[in-house]
C-alpha cells in the first residue's frame, strides 16, 4: 500500500542480542527473536532494529515524536523553528519515513518539512525504529525507515491500572500532563487515554524567540473482545511560527540572515498569534484477527490551517491555507507456517485519499485538490532455523493521482506586473516493484550478524508536483515541477551486534542509492515579492543520489555501579545536498546506586562540511557542544528526574533547523518529570 527540546541520551541505545526464544504454534517451534535496548522482544525480519522504552521512554515524556527517537543511533531531528520536528532515519525524512500509528499507516498534510506527525507520543509504550528500505513489509514510501508506534497490549483480566505523567520544563515555561486507565469488563478489553502540552516562547541563550509557543490537547480510546479490536484517536495542536521569519523587504531579509538573529526583542508569553498553525488529525480503525488471517480498516480525516497576517485588520481569524484529507485504507494478510520452519505471509492493501482546499481563505491555494488510489499486493517467506534466518519478499504497488489547481505562468506578466495564473488539472499514474532479501546469522550466544538488501520507490507528492506559492508555515517559497518521476531507493544495511554481562556493541554499515532524488534546492540568488513580503525560494529538484554511512552504539559497565555509554552517526552523500544530518557523537557516564541514578552526558555535532559555497541563504552553522545532567529516583510505584539540557547555555545553530538563517537554539532547559503507576 503507497501507503525541542534536546534531551540527553539516556543509558543504553540500541543493541540488538541474540537470545533464545521459543514459540509453539502448531507443529512448528519458532527459534530466536531479536532483543532490543530495554530488554524489548521484537518480532522483525532481518533488517536492523532498536527501540525505546521502559525507562528509556520515560525518561523522553512531555517532548515530540521526534525528540524521543533522536536518543537512537542514527536518528536526527529536521526543525522548523522549535516546535515543529520530524524524525530523519539514516538522512531521510519526511515521505520516505513511514510512521504505523498503533498498527495504521498515518496519513497527513506532511509533504514538507514543516508538517510535524500528528501523533501523541504518551499513547506509545514502545517506539520501534527499523531501518533499511522497507518497501516490501510496509508499502511504498519506506525508503528510508519505518517507525512503529506501539501501544501497550490490551489487558485480559479484569483488574483496573493505569499511569500519570506529569512534566514541566523551565525554557518555554511548559507543562504537560497525560493519563491512562485501563481494565477489562466481562472479557472485554479496554483503554482511555489523554494528554495536554503547553508552552510560551522558548528562549536562547541571550533572547526570546517570539511567537513559538504550543497548545496541544490528545485522546484516545481502545476496546477489544476476542478476535476483534476497535481503536480511536483524537490529536489536536496549535503551533506558533516565528515571527522573525516572516519579512517584510529583499533588504531587510538579506539584514537579518547576516545578523543571523532577531532585530526585535520579545519577552515570554504563551500567546499564539499570526503566523501560526492549527491542525486537528482524528483515525479510527477496526481490526479483526485470527491466527492465519488478518483484516483492518482505518478511516483518518487530517484538517490543516495555517493563519498568517493579512493586510485587513482583524482578520487574521480566517485561515491562508484550510486543508482537509480523508484517508481510507483497508489491509488483509494471511500467514501460513509450515512444518519446517518456514513461514509464508501473503496480503494486499488498498488506499483512497481525498485532499481538498475549504473555500473562503481569499488565497489561492499552494497544493491543488486531488484524489489518490492505491493497489497494492505482496509476499514474504521466512526461514527460522536455530543458527541463521532467511527471508525475501517482493511487492506490486499502483497508485493513480487525480489533481486540480492553481500555477503561475512564468512567461506571461499581467496587468499589475505580475505573473498570469491558470487553471490546470493533471492525471498521473506511477507502479513499481519492490523487493527485500535478508538474513540473520547467529554466530554464538553473544554474537550476531545481520544483513538486508531492500529495494523501495515512492511516488512524488503534492507539493512536490505542484506548489507554487507562499508556504506560511515554513515562511518560504516553493514551487514544484509537475514532471517529476517516481524515487526509486536500493538500501543495503550490514549489522553486527555483541552482548555480554558488561559490553555491549551495536554497528550498522549501509549504502543507499536513490534514483531521481527530490529534494528543495535554495535559491540565494532569488527571492519572491508577495502582497505579505520577501520571502526565499525553494525550487523542486531531482538528481540520482548516493549515500554510505555509519550508525554506532554501545555501553561498557567498567565498574558495578558506573556504565559509559557511546553514540556515533556519520553519513556522506556522493554530492551536496540539503538537510543531510552532520557527524554526531553523544557518550557519558551514569552511576547506579539502588533506586537512584546519575548521570552526565556529552553531545558534539559537527559542522556540515557537505556544503557547495552559493546553493544556500547562510552557509552551515559552525560546529556544536552541549553538555547534559540527569538525577532520578525511584520509589515504589512512584519515579521522578530531574534533567538539565544544554547546561552550559550556549549559543548555537543547528544545520538542520530551517529556521537557523533567522535565529539559534534553544538554552538552558530544566526539565522535571514524576510518573506515577497504580
Amino acid at each position: 500500500m503507497s501507503i525541542s527540546k534536546q534531551l540527553p541520551l539516556f543509558c543504553l541505545l540500541s543493541f540488538a542480542v541474540p537470545v533464545l526464544a521459543q514459540e509453539k504454534s502448531g507443529d512448528t517451534i519458532h527459534l530466536r527473536d531479536v532483543e532490543v535496548t530495554g530488554k524489548t522482544l521484537v518480532k522483525t525480519g532481518t533488517a536492523s532494529t532498536m527501540s525505546l522504552r521502559n525507562e528509556q521512554l520515560e525518561q523522553t515524556r512531555g517532548t515530540s515524536l521526534a525528540n524521543a527517537l533522536s536518543r537512537l543511533p542514527g536518528v536526527s531531528i529536521l526543525k522548523t523553528g522549535q516546535s515543529i520536528e520530524k524524525p530523519v532515519i539514516n538522512g531521510m525524512h519526511s515521505n520516505r519515513v513511514l510512521i504505523l500509528n498503533n498498527g495504521v499507516r498515518q496519513e497527513g498534510q506532511q509533504w514538507g518539512a514543516e508538517h510535524a506527525p500528528e501523533v501523541d507520543a504518551y499513547v506509545a509504550k514502545e517506539l520501534v525504529v527499523i531501518k533499511g528500505a522497507e518497501g516490501v513489509r510496509y508499502g511504498a514510501d519506506a525508503l528510508g525507515g519505518v517507525i512503529l508506534v506501539r501501544p501497550a497490549p490490551l489487558p485480559d483480566t479484569g483488574r483496573l491500572k493505569g499511569e500519570v505523567h506529569v512534566t514541566g520544563a523551565s525554557n518555554g515555561r511548559s507543562g504537560s500532563i497525560a493519563g491512562m486507565l485501563n481494565g477489562n469488563f466481562r472479557g472485554i478489553g479496554w483503554r482511555v487515554q489523554g494528554s495536554y502540552r503547553k508552552a510560551g516562547n522558548i528562549r536562547t541563550a541571550d533572547y526570546y524567540l517570539g511567537n513559538t509557543g504550543l497548545n496541544e490537547l490528545n485522546f484516545s480510546g481502545a476496546l477489544k473482545y476476542k478476535t476483534l479490536d476497535v481503536y480511536y484517536s483524537h490529536f489536536s495542536t496549535e503551533l506558533g511560527i516565528l515571527h522573525s521569519a516572516h519579512i517584510g523587504t529583499i533588504e531587510d531579509i538579506n539584514a537579518r540572515i547576516a545578523h543571523g538573529r532577531p532585530f526585535e526583542e520579545y519577552d515570554f508569553t504563551y500567546d499564539i498569534t499570526p503566523p501560526r498553525q492549527q491542525v486537528v488529525h482524528d483515525l479510527g480503525k477496526v481490526t479483526w484477527k485470527t491466527n492465519r488471517l488478518e483484516i483492518q480498516y482505518a478511516i483518518q480525516r487530517n484538517h490543516r490551517q495555517e493563519f498568517d497576517l493579512r493586510r485587513a485588520a482583524g482578520n487574521d481569524v480566517k485561515p491562508m491555507m484550510d486543508l482537509v484529507m480523508t484517508t481510507q485504507t483497508l489491509d488483509a494478510a494471511y500467514t501460513v507456517r509450515h512444518r519446517n520452519g518456514l513461514k509464508s505471509t501473503w496480503g494486499v492493501n488498498g488506499m483512497m485519499q481525498v485532499n481538498n482546499n475549504t473555500p473562503g481563505t481569499g488565497t489561492t491555494p499552494l497544493i491543488p485538490n486531488y484524489d489518490s488510489y492505491t493497489l497494492g499486493a505482496y509476499a514474504v517467506e521466512r526461514l527460522v532455523k536455530e543458527r541463521f534466518e532467511l527471508e525475501a519478499g517482493i511487492r506490486y504497488d499502483f497508485k493513480y493521482f487525480d489533481a486540480a489547481g492553481y500555477r503561475y505562468d512564468y512567461t506571461r506578466f499581467n496587468d499589475n506586473g505580475g505573473f498570469d495564473m491558470y487553471l490546470f488539472t493533471d492525471t498521473r499514474q506511477f507502479h513499481n516493484v519492490s523487493g527485500s532479501l535478508g538474513g540473520v546469522l547467529h554466530i554464538n550466544n553473544k554474537l550476531e550478524l545481520r544483513s538486508n538488501l531492500g529495494l523501495a520507490w515512492r511516488a512524488p507528492g503534492a507539493n512536490e508536483l505542484y506548489s507554487d506559492g507562499l508556504h506560511h508555515g515554513a515562511a518560504i517559497y516553493e514551487i514544484g515541477n509537475p514532471d517529476m518521476k517516481s524515487e526509486q531507493g536500493f538500501k543495503w544495511v550490514n549489522s553486527l551486534a555483541y552482548t555480554d554481562e558488561k559490553l555491549q556493541l551495536h554497528l550498522d554499515i549501509y549504502g543507499h542509492y536513490i534514483r531521481n532524488y527530490i529534494y528543495a534546492q535554495p535559491t540565494p540568488d532569488t527571492v519572491r515579492r508577495t502582497v505579505r513580503g520577501t520571502f526565499p525560494i525553494f525550487m523542486y529538484q531531482q538528481t540520482d543520489a548516493a549515500f554510505a554511512g555509519i550508525d554506532f552504539g554501545g555501553s561498557y559497565r567498567f565498574l558495578p555501579q558506573f556504565t559509559y555509554t557511546a553514540n556515533a552517526a556519520f553519513i556522506r552523500s556522493r554530492e551536496y545536498l540539503p538537510y543531510i544530518p552532520a557527524d554526531r557523537i553523544d557518550h557519558g557516564i551514569q552511576w547506579d546506586y539502588k533506586q537512584y541514578f546519575v548521570r552526565f552526558e556529552h553531545r558534539y555535532v559537527a559542522r556540515q562540511q557537505r556544503y557547495k559555497a552559493n546553493t544556500d541563504y547562510a552557509p552551515p552553522p559552525p560546529a556544536y557542544h552541549l553538555l547534559s545532567a540527569t538525577a532520578a529516583v525511584k520509589y515504589r510505584s512512584v519515579s521522578a528526574s530531574l534533567t538539565v539540557d544544554n547546561l552550559a547555555n550556549n549559543l548555537y545553530k543547528d544545520y538542520m533547523n530551517r529556521f537557523r538563517y533567522y535565529a539559534h537554539e534553544m538554552g538552558r532547559n530544566f526539565t522535571l518529570r514524576i510518573h506515577y503507576t497504580f
